[in-house]
């Protein structure tokens, strides 16, 4: 398997990346030979065994409040694979992939499934709220789906296929590090958005103050879609909160960031992955660009990356992924997203090479890969991931990264495989 490392990459701008649609194939079975002996493969949905192509469906967020995420998530996904189709496939099979635009819209991405699941053999699906609203007819229908989120019901069910750890396994780590493994006990508030995603930070962070004993500054909600944060940084302030976990999408991040600067109030911010965007440094993510009004704020801040830093020499993946970004999606800046759709492009082709090596594209033959494929060696741009038959987290690892202006993609690692007592003894589901 090829390995890659993270590239972090977002672009604001809403960009819609084509990718080519592919026939689902009658054929259920062709011969071939391995290792001089005939073997007869069985295909599924979404695998022509006469054109040796399987197709992979891309549910994502190409427009609406994550599009940033959403597109930069769409490029690493197209980026891997069209540099391991140019590079001979997976064992001679070439993949092709589907993608729809739910607009990070539940119902919308409902229907764009019940469009796509007759025809492709993995999935890759965006979003918490918006997973969760399939994953009852997924789990029927035994696709393998990748979601671009890490909601901690994911590692519970053995048909999803997460890679990275649970947000709150991330919330616990990061703040067993910021705490020194409760050593320290500062005031922590945290803010997160009132939905699933919202609500396994707050889980994590919930474990977190059991365990490590710090002080709780209050736990403020809000809505996905608000704009006006005024009264949940009013009262962390009163709380002489030190520090402040934030569960949100970047929209968020930066108004609340700049409400609390405007306010006077300047703890340190520890951000959940999906809260952080390179744009929320500079305008366009590139580091020689003018600072946004909050980059200052967000100097120093921890953030629970699911990317390696961008152009790490230390990362064996690193190379490989730089090559195809800039070959295949120059134009974006370096994002965290697009390494993470990457490094899912590495696990899914696993899978898929298992299941052809098996000889049974079907179904039931990649979920099988899936749940017998072992550790990921995810060329040090993500914690490595491990499958098992029986389901749990790919991992409890968190790669921690603080802000750095100066840097590309703005992050440099300070705990790279960071593991707590607390976030081994959260339970998930």
């Amino acid at each position: 398997m090829r390995r890659s490392i993270a590239v972090p990459a977002v672009a604001l701008s809403l960009l819609a990346f084509g990718v080519s649609a592919c026939g689902t194939g009658d054929s259920s079975s062709t011969t071939s030979s391995a290792g001089g002996k005939a073997a007869k493969l069985q295909g599924g949905p979404g695998v022509d065994v006469a054109a040796k192509t399987i197709s992979i469906g891309d549910i994502n967020a190409l427009t609406g409040p994550a599009a940033p995420l959403g597109n930069a998530v769409a490029a690493g996904h197209r980026a891997f694979f069209e540099g391991l189709n140019a590079h001979g496939g997976i064992d001679g099979w070439k993949v092709k992939l589907i993608l729809k635009d739910s607009g990070y819209k539940p119902q919308e991405h409902v229907q764009l499934y019940n469009q796509l699941q007759g025809s492709v053999a993995l999935l890759n699906s965006f979003g918490s709220p918006t997973t969760k609203a399939i994953q009852p007819q997924v789990d029927q229908q035994k696709i393998v789906t990748f979601p671009a989120s890490f909601d901690s019901l994911w590692g519970a069910d053995a048909v999803m296929a997460p890679v990275g750890a649970p947000y709150s396994v991330d919330i616990a780590n990061v703040l067993d590090y910021y705490t020194d493994g409760g050593a320290k006990k500062p005031r922590v508030g945290i803010v997160y958005q009132n939905d699933e995603y919202g609500a396994d930070g707050l889980r994590g962070f919930k474990a977190a103050k059991a365990a490590l004993g710090f002080t709780d500054a209050g736990q403020q909600s809000f809505n996905a879609g608000d704009t006006s944060f005024t009264a949940q940084v009013q009262k962390l302030k009163a709380a002489r909160a030190q520090a402040v976990v934030v569960t949100a999408l970047p929209s968020a991040t930066g108004p609340i960031v700049g409400t609390a600067a405007s306010l006077g109030f300047k703890p340190h911010w520890i951000l959940q992955g999906p809260s952080y965007l390179e744009q929320l440094i500079t305008k366009d993510g590139n580091v020689d660009s003018p600072p946004t009004p909050v980059a200052a704020a967000l100097k120093g801040a921890l953030v629970t990356s699911f990317a390696a830093p961008w152009g790490d020499a230390q990362t064996p993946g690193m190379k490989q992924l730089v090559a195809d970004h800039d070959q295949y999606s120059a134009k974006l800046p370096p994002s965290i997203y697009f390494t993470l759709a990457y490094a899912q492009g590495q696990v899914q082709a696993a899978i898929l090479r298992k299941a052809i090596q098996s000889g049974n594209l079907t179904r039931a033959g990649i979920l099988t890969a899936k749940r017998n494929l072992g550790t990921v060696d995810l060329g040090g741009i993500a914690p490595n991931v491990s499958y098992e038959p029986q389901p749990g987290p790919p991992t409890r690892k968190s790669l921690i990264a603080r802000i750095d202006p100066t840097v590309p993609g703005f992050l440099k690692a300070v705990a790279p495989d960071h593991g707590s007592q607390v976030a081994d003894s959260l339970k998930m589901g």
